[in-house]
């Protein structure tokens, strides 16, 4: 079978890979693996039916336990082409808006029609559309086909400039206990700050999560990798591997202004790096503060760490005799690491997003 040309909902409707996902042998496990690793380009495809079918699973735990999988799937499959009729495609300017009354919303409601059959309950059509919305909120999708920057406005004030050639897919509203959105491309996101809702960005395998902060994804089908830098606040990126026995979360990484993360596709891998430009976290007024006379080189590298956020690692019993007078004023930040370290007689690397200095003393 030509799984490379299946959507995630063909995926999601096939019994070979609805058994992997939810009941996986040695010999399946092996099969969709090499599926991966020969096609990483699908791997968005694979998690998104993945999803869908977990959360079938669990909705099917928690309202359905007298009816059998088989019995909800097969009432899906029949009900599904008659009910992706349903959803309403139109176009504005420079946008395609979906609404998602396709398969994932058919799925769902057809999980509770079942449930309230299996009790003797008969649910009017009235009550449907509330059945839809209740179980699996009304999603809306924004593609971008133009050649300009297209910018959205989430239902929590949350922006998005979302680049040519990208789509992000998010709900009419969110839930009340997290903000999910999916995005396929590139988009700057500028996320309204709220503790209590966590915002979740899905993009070709990787999960970012804020609570309220700016940054960047490049998350396109061609490229192998993902890459997510961050302009304000705290990041936390991870592979989006779901295990019961540990959180996902524990094996990511978080990020800071002037930091990104690449996460390779094909190994599920995620590396720190700096932004190639670091930019200046400072108001203008305090920028005076890169003229040192006579300042030891600590105080100078304590300056440095203020003004870009990134942290700078030094021997201090080494370089603390060190003085420095010097105007880095107009410098950026690998020029003032330049200077410093011709001053000092030292050098420089970057690692795990952090500039570690090897000197050997004044």
């Amino acid at each position: 079978m030509d799984y490379y040309q299946f959507t995630a909902e063909d995926l999601a409707a096939d019994d070979y890979f609805r058994a992997w996902v939810c009941a996986p042998t040695s010999e399946n496990d092996a099969f969709w693996q090499e599926f991966l690793r020969d096609f990483p380009e699908r791997y968005y495809q694979v998690e998104e039916a993945r999803r869908l079918i977990v959360g079938l699973k669990e909705l099917h735990t928690q309202q359905a336990d007298t009816i059998t999988a088989a019995v909800i799937w097969e009432r899906i499959e029949h009900s599904i082409d008659t009910l992706e009729t349903n959803a309403q495609q139109f176009k504005t300017t420079r946008v395609w808006y979906r609404r998602v009354g396709s398969w994932a919303a058919a799925a769902a409601v057809v999980l509770a029609l079942g449930y309230a059959w299996q009790r003797g309950q008969a649910i009017s059509p009235e009550k449907q559309n509330e059945v839809a919305t209740k179980v699996v909120p009304e999603w809306i999708e924004a593609v971008n086909s133009s050649d300009k920057m297209m910018l959205l406005q989430l239902a929590d004030g949350s922006r998005v400039e979302l680049e040519t050639n990208s789509r992000l897919k998010y709900p009419r509203r969110f839930q009340e206990d997290k903000r999910e959105v999916h995005l396929e491309g590139g988009a700057f996101f500028e996320i309204e700050k709220n503790p209590k809702r966590p915002f979740l960005v899905y993009s070709n395998g990787l999960v970012t999560r804020v609570l309220g902060t700016s940054f960047h994804i490049a998350a396109y089908q061609k490229d192998p990798d993902v890459t997510v830098a961050v302009k304000s606040g705290r990041v936390s990126v991870y592979a989006d591997r779901r295990d019961p026995r540990q959180d996902p979360e524990s094996k990511g990484i978080v990020l800071t202004p002037n930091q990104k993360a690449i996460f390779v596709r094909s190994e599920a891998t995620i590396r720190k790096l700096l932004v190639e430009t670091p930019v200046l976290l400072l108001p203008p007024s305090e920028i005076a503060q890169f003229v040192f006379e006579e300042a030891p080189a600590p105080q100078v590298f304590a300056a440095l760490e203020k003004a870009y956020g990134v942290e700078v690692v030094f021997d201090e019993e080494v370089l603390k005799n060190c003085l420095l007078t010097i105007n880095l004023t107009d410098e950026n930040l690998f020029q003032k690491l330049e200077v410093i370290c011709k001053v000092l007689d030292a050098d420089y690397k970057l690692i795990d997003g952090q500039v570690i200095i090897y000197g050997k003393g004044c």
